[in-house]
C-alpha cells in the first residue's frame, strides 16, 4: 500500500507543479512573488500568461495586492523563451527552429521531441554545484565535443528497397542473459542529486524495458535497495581503492548480493582536470557548509557503498594487468574493463582475462584526448577480435548513434547524461521517455536500413565523412 501510495503521489508531481503555476499566474500576489522567482519559473508563468492573453484576446490585467492599481511585471534577465517586452520587435510566430536547436522548457515527459527537451528542463531544477557536475568536461569541454562529432561524422547508407522488417528484433545477449535492446544505462553517480527517486526511479524505468542497467560505485543508494526496486541483480561499477582489503569487502558485499557482472572503472586512474566543477565549488570544495549539509547531514555519514567496508590497512598492490586476475578470484563475477580506447589495451585486456570491454571516456570528463568513443572502437574491436563483449558509451544522443556504434562492431551501447537528464526533469517517467524516444529513434533507423536484427546491422551500413555535421547549439556544453 505504502509503494502504491509513493507512486500515486510520484505522478501526482507535474500535475501539482502545473496547476501551482496556473495558481500563481492568477494570484495577486504575483506582483510581489515575481522578480524573485527563478528564470525557470519566471518562464512557467510567462507562458500561462501568454496563453491567457492569447485565448481571451485581450492583455492580462495584474493587479496590486494592497493598492488595487494595475501594473506591469517588472523586465526580466534576457532568456531565450521569455514574453517579449513592450516596444520590443516581435515575431509573428514563435522560432521553432531556435527552440528546437536548443531544447524546450517542457511541461511533462511527453512533451519531449528529443532528449535535449529534458537537458533544458533538468537544468532549470538542479542546484548548479550537481549540474556542473554531470555538465562538466575536462579542461574546456574539447573531448565532450569530440564524443559529438565523432558521431556526427558518420554517414548512415540506408537501403531503399528489398524485403519488409514488420517485426524488428533487437535483443542481444551478455554473459548468457538476452536482454530486449542494445541500449544500457552507464552508472551515473549520486543519483539522489538529480531526484529524489535517485537510482531506484532509474532501475524501475530501465526494468519496464527491458534494459540494462550499472549502478555507479558513487551511488546515493545501496546495491540492495537499487536491485529491490529493479526486481532483479544488475551490474556495478567500481572505483578500486588503493586498499586491496576495502575493495575485497566491496566486492563480496554485491557478490552475495547476486551481482553478476563487475565493471572496475580504469579511465581515472591518472585523474581528471575538472576545472568547471571546482571553480563552482570554489576554494572550500566540498567543505563548503551547502554541500556538508547535505553530503555529511550527521556525523559518520557515508555513501551506501562505502559503508561496512573499512579495516585494519591491507596490502596495496599495483594497478596493473594482474589487478584483472585479482578481481575475477574476489567474487566470481565477469569482470569488464571500462576506459580502453586503444587496441593494444583491447588485447592485453583478453590476454589478461577480461570478459568484456567498455570503450569509454567518461564521458570526456577523463583525460583530454580530443578524441570521441566512436573513433576508438574500430581498433578496440580489431583488438578484442571477437573474444569478449565490446560495449561503448560517451557521446550517444539519438537512436542513430545506437545503430552507428553497432555498425562498427560493438555489442551493446550505453548512455549516461541523456537518462540523468530525464531523471532530473521528471524522475522515473522522464527516464522511461528516454529511453523510448532513443529506442524509436533507433528502430526506425534499422527500418531504414532494412535490417531485421542487429547482425545485419554492419560497416557497410555507415561510411566516415570528412568533417563533423554540427547543427546543434553547443556554446558553453549544452547540446552535447
Amino acid at each position: 500500500m505504502i509503494k502504491q501510495q509513493a507512486r500515486a503521489d510520484e505522478q501526482q508531481t507535474g500535475t501539482s507543479r502545473r496547476h501551482f503555476f496556473k495558481m500563481l499566474a492568477g494570484s495577486p500576489l504575483l506582483a510581489m512573488a515575481y522578480p524573485g522567482l527563478s528564470p525557470a519559473w519566471q518562464r512557467e508563468v510567462d507562458r500561462i500568461l501568454a496563453r491567457d492573453q492569447s485565448a481571451s484576446g485581450r492583455a492580462t490585467r495584474m493587479v496590486c495586492a494592497d493598492c488595487g492599481q494595475a501594473f506591469q511585471l517588472p523586465a526580466m534577465r534576457p532568456m531565450r523563451s521569455s514574453m517579449p517586452q513592450a516596444g520590443a520587435p516581435q515575431s509573428p510566430t514563435p522560432n521553432a527552429l531556435d527552440v528546437h536547436l536548443t531544447g524546450q522548457l517542457i511541461d511533462a515527459p511527453g512533451d519531449a521531441i528529443n532528449v535535449w527537451d529534458f537537458e533544458t528542463v533538468a537544468h532549470a531544477n538542479t542546484l548548479p554545484q550537481h549540474w556542473n557536475y554531470i555538465h562538466m568536461g575536462v579542461d574546456d569541454f574539447e573531448t565532450r565535443y569530440a564524443n559529438r562529432a565523432g558521431y556526427q561524422r558518420l554517414s548512415l547508407r540506408p537501403k531503399r528497397l528489398g524485403p519488409d522488417v514488420p517485426k524488428l528484433d533487437t535483443s542481444v545477449s551478455l554473459f548468457g542473459k538476452r536482454w530486449a535492446t542494445p541500449l544500457f544505462l552507464c552508472p551515473v553517480a549520486a543519483l539522489e542529486a538529480y531526484h529524489t527517486e535517485g537510482e531506484s526511479g532509474a532501475a524501475r524505468a530501465a526494468r519496464a524495458r527491458g534494459v540494462l542497467q550499472i549502478q555507479s560505485h558513487q551511488s546515493s543508494q545501496s546495491y540492495e535497495a537499487i536491485a529491490e526496486a529493479r526486481g532483479e541483480p544488475h551490474w556495478f561499477q567500481l572505483y578500486a581503492n588503493q586498499d586491496w582489503d576495502v575493495n575485497k569487502r566491496t566486492i563480496e558485499k554485491v557478490a552475495a548480493a547476486g551481482c553478476p557482472v563487475l565493471v572496475w572503472t580504469i579511465d581515472l586512474l591518472g585523474g581528471s582536470n575538472r576545472e568547471l566543477s571546482r571553480r563552482s565549488q570554489g576554494s572550500e570544495g566540498y567543505s563548503r557548509p551547502l554541500c556538508q549539509s547535505c553530503h555529511n547531514h550527521q556525523p559518520g555519514y557515508q555513501r551506501p557503498m562505502h559503508r561496512g567496508v573499512q579495516g585494519p590497512p591491507g596490502p596495496r598492490p599495483a594497478f596493473d594487468w594482474d589487478y584483472v586476475k585479482r578481481l575475477k578470484d574476489a567474487g566470481k563475477m565477469k569482470v569488464v574493463l571500462k576506459g580502453i580506447v586503444t587496441r593494444e589495451d583491447a588485447e592485453l585486456a583478453v590476454l589478461h582475462g577480461a570478459d568484456g570491454v567498455l570503450v569509454s571516456n567518461h564521458g570526456g570528463r577523463a583525460e583530454n584526448s580530443l578524441r570521441g568513443t566512436i573513433d576508438s572502437l574500430p581498433e578496440v574491436v580489431a583488438g578484442v577480435k571477437g573474444r569478449v563483449p565490446v560495449m561503448i558509451d560517451s557521446g550517444v544522443r539519438r537512436g542513430a548513434d545506437i545503430f552507428k556504434a553497432l555498425a562498427l562492431g560493438a555489442t551493446a551501447v550505453g548512455v549516461g547524461r541523456p537518462y540523468v537528464w530525464g531523471l532530473g526533469a521528471f524522475g522515473q517517467q522522464g527516464v522511461d521517455k528516454v529511453i523510448t524516444l532513443l529506442l524509436e529513434e533507433f528502430t526506425m533507423v534499422m527500418r531504414q536500413a532494412r535490417t531485421a536484427t542487429l547482425a545485419q546491422i554492419g560497416p557497410q551500413s555507415v561510411m566516415p565523412g570528412a568533417t563533423p555535421i554540427m547543427m546543434r547549439d553547443n556554446r558553453q556544453g549544452f547540446g552535447l
